[in-house]
């Protein structure tokens, strides 16, 4: 009886064995089978930044006609050369210089002066590379080159006296002397200068992508209008433009995400 028993028990050990053995290969099996957690995902910050601007622009300007003592080439005058003024004209221009002299009339002489008057009108296409710094409150500085080239010109030129109310007349008995017109000869092709200035940023949008931008610049130049004469045109222009802005997203990097 007692062996039976022994048998027995080993018996029910070894089915229990078994059984925890197949019991643990089931749940191994099961654990493998589950699909893995999947990781949550990383946030990514991102940000927007302006790729370029877009806008339209119109300005006002004053040209400072910068000479010394010029004449045209090639255009017969009396002058002994023209000096510079400043006009509110686009693109043209008047320079007058009275030259004096004396008439005399019977026994008298009359202090008066020969008026030679040039009326000049120029266009150019210039193009200006420039770069900005912008401040905070919307205020920006800027600075660049201006390159470009001379598209048109005419002028219209003419001699006589600076007091019209005077009994006299040139020779041949016409009151205007050394008459010409026609295209500015010789002019330049290329025109190079600076371009320096303000401008201010109105934002237009609660994003602030379109702005309304007033400005005021100065472009010095650095080259003459017609060649062999001494005369520069550089305009201050004051502005007003409409920029929108063209934004581009960008990730910024994070800990766990460069």
């Amino acid at each position: 009886m007692m062996k039976d028993a022994s048998m027995n028990i080993r018996s029910l050990a070894l089915i229990l064995s078994i059984f925890t053995v197949t019991t643990g290969n089931v749940l191994a099996q099961e654990a493998i089978s589950q699909e893995a957690p999947k990781a949550k995902p990383v946030p990514i910050a991102t940000t927007s930044v302006r790729s370029f601007s877009l806008g339209l622009t119109g300005a006002y300007g004053i040209m400072l006609n910068g000479v010394s003592t010029f004449t045209l080439p090639s255009v017969p005058t009396c002058c002994p050369g023209y000096t510079g003024r400043v006009v509110y004209q686009a693109s043209s221009t008047t320079f007058v210089t009275d030259e004096p002299t004396t008439l005399r009339s019977g026994n008298q002489t009359i202090e008066t002066a020969f008026r030679h008057t040039l009326k000049t009108t120029a266009s150019f296409v210039m193009i200006e590379p420039m770069l900005d710094y912008r401040f905070a409150g919307g205020l920006s500085l800027f600075a660049g080159a201006r390159l470009g080239t001379s598209m048109s010109g005419t002028y219209d030129q003419k001699e006589t006296f600076a007091d019209p109310s005077l009994p006299y007349d040139y020779t041949g008995g016409v009151a205007v002397r050394n008459a010409s017109s026609g295209d500015l000869p010789n002019m330049s092709g290329l025109q190079a200068g600076l371009v320096f200035g303000a401008r201010y940023r109105l934002p237009m949008n609660a994003a602030g992508s379109l702005s309304l931008v007033p400005e005021v610049s100065f472009s010095p130049m650095f080259t003459d209008v017609v060649t062999d004469a001494s005369w520069t045109i550089s305009p201050i222009r004051i502005g007003l433009s409409i920029l929108m802005d063209v934004m581009k997203e960008v990730h910024e990097a994070t800990p766990l995400s460069p």
